[in-house]
């Protein structure tokens, strides 16, 4: 059974660690479904369409993990009301901004500091997001060639009501060494706690009010020997200069799937201002609720929807399918479920090599609310066939494939952004890659990006309100 659970856990899974660094994907023309054409056609170019209010001023945004740009003499800043600007660790000075555009196309982060040729030679990573707030990592350089990399971590937090302009805060080093960091894995390397980076995976933002936001980071160390699963958790609130180390948090593990798998997370989101959570692809969801973790801090573990087993997964002439999970908040204390299943030609679950099912999927939601006080279940919401998707209106001439890298909407949960990589159905090596907006409860194509630059420079992206 242990072994049947681990291959299912490689199904659809993102690497948190394998993220890769490109720079400048651009992407040309939003079409809306009501101004989509009836015939096959492709996006008018960006420059010849009009801009709507809501592409200058979208009410949520998607940001490259690592796509930032660098622009040295500040010339490349486009949105002077979200720039902002601190002091790095090391007395630099250092100004970003962004560019905003409506999903399901990318915004922009852009950055710009004094640098004597010694630091900072690496792009600024986005980490984690919470609406306004924006955790982000910058590398400090190497001391020398045998030294580990250490970076700056900062909280970007938009401008607000009542005039309040965008700020930038450097948080200070995490103090408090993870398990791995001094448990000899690490060889030593990482003593100094700026080569202590915050990652995509394990670490989370919660905003909790107009003026408290914390900064987590998770570590799960499974029970030995049948005994109780616990993590450890360093948490820092902004304005403090102290991490705070909660050790061995017990985790309660509701339902049948009463094992862990897995030591690491895969990314964290916020539901609400009370729930941190991280996402654990193709295995479960880890709650950590606000409410009362001072006085007795706690963790819940929620095995994913059980999914039936696909002997056909693992073959060499079917293109694989990845990047096919995601998890999203479902408003204050909800968390919804978006995963993307292979279905064979004749409806059922599973995969075939025919002409018919090799690319064909369903979209399945799933939500699950939040509560601390008992378990917790998964309840489906709506499902989307692929067959479904490609008759819409607006879909005409995109790659008929599965899709990929689910993002649920910050407005509305039944509003999902995917990938669409034409790879696999163009066999001449040249293809494209398409951004997608869907609402997958009424069943409609929303919007439509074509990137035009290189095809493998699309990135996991972040949710944000800027």
């Amino acid at each position: 059974m242990k072994r049947l659970t681990r291959r299912l856990a490689l199904l659809g899974r993102f690497n948190g660690n394998a993220l890769i660094s490109f720079r400048g994907p651009s992407s040309i023309g939003l079409r809306s479904i009501h101004l989509a054409p009836t015939t096959p056609a492709h996006p008018s170019s960006e420059s010849s369409a009009p801009a709507t209010d809501a592409a200058k001023d979208p009410r949520w945004v998607l940001l490259p993990c690592r796509d930032s740009r660098r622009d040295d003499d500040g010339s490349l800043v486009t949105n002077a009301k979200t720039m902002a600007e601190a002091r790095t660790s090391m007395g630099q000075h250092l100004r970003i901004s962004f560019e905003l555009a409506a999903p399901p196309a990318s915004s922009f982060l852009y950055y710009n500091y004094d640098c004597d040729g010694d630091g900072y030679p690496d792009p600024v990573n986005v980490v984690a997001a919470d609406g306004d707030s924006v955790l982000l990592m910058v590398s400090r350089g190497h001391r020398d060639a045998s030294s580990m990399a250490t970076y700056d971590h900062f909280v970007y937090r938009a401008g607000g009501a009542a005039g309040r302009p965008p700020s930038l805060t450097l948080l200070p080093a995490r103090n408090i060494p993870k398990n791995y960091e001094v448990d000899g894995t690490s060889q030593g390397l990482l003593l100094d706690p700026y080569s202590r980076a915050l990652l995509e995976h394990d670490t989370g933002v919660l905003r909790r009010g107009e003026d408290d936001l914390v900064v987590a980071q998770l570590e799960v160390m499974s029970g030995d020997n049948g005994g109780q699963d616990v993590a450890d958790i360093c948490v820092l609130r902004l304005g403090m200069s102290q991490w705070e180390h909660k050790r061995s948090v017990p985790i309660i593990v509701h339902g049948e799937d009463d094992e862990l798998i897995d030591k690491r997370p895969d990314m964290a989101t916020a539901v609400g201002d009370r729930f941190l959570c991280w996402f654990c692809y193709s295995r479960g969801l880890i709650v950590w609720d606000m409410v009362g973790e001072e006085r007795s801090p706690k963790l819940q573990y929620v095995p994913l929807p059980v999914l039936p087993y696909d002997p056909s997964y693992y073959t060499d002439d079917l293109p694989p399918l990845s990047y096919s999970q995601n998890v999203g908040a479902a408003g204050r204390n909800a968390v919804r479920f978006i995963n993307i299943e292979p279905r064979c030609c004749c409806g059922g679950f599973g995969r075939t090599s025919c002409a018919r099912s090799r690319f064909a999927f369903t979209v399945t939601t799933w939500t699950l609310t939040l509560t601390i006080d008992g378990p917790m279940k998964w309840v489906k919401d709506a499902v989307l066939d692929c067959e479904e998707l490609w008759a819409l209106p607006g879909y005409e001439g995109l790659p008929r494939v599965h899709l990929e890298c689910p993002i649920v909407s910050l407005d509305n949960p039944d509003i999902v952004c995917f990938k669409v990589n034409g790879y696999y159905e163009n066999d001449k090596g040249s293809w494209k890659i398409w951004m997608i907006q869907v609402d997958t409860r009424n069943k409609a194509l929303l919007s439509a990006v074509e990137y035009t630059d290189d095809a493998w420079k699309t990135t996991f992206r972040i949710p944000a309100k800027l």
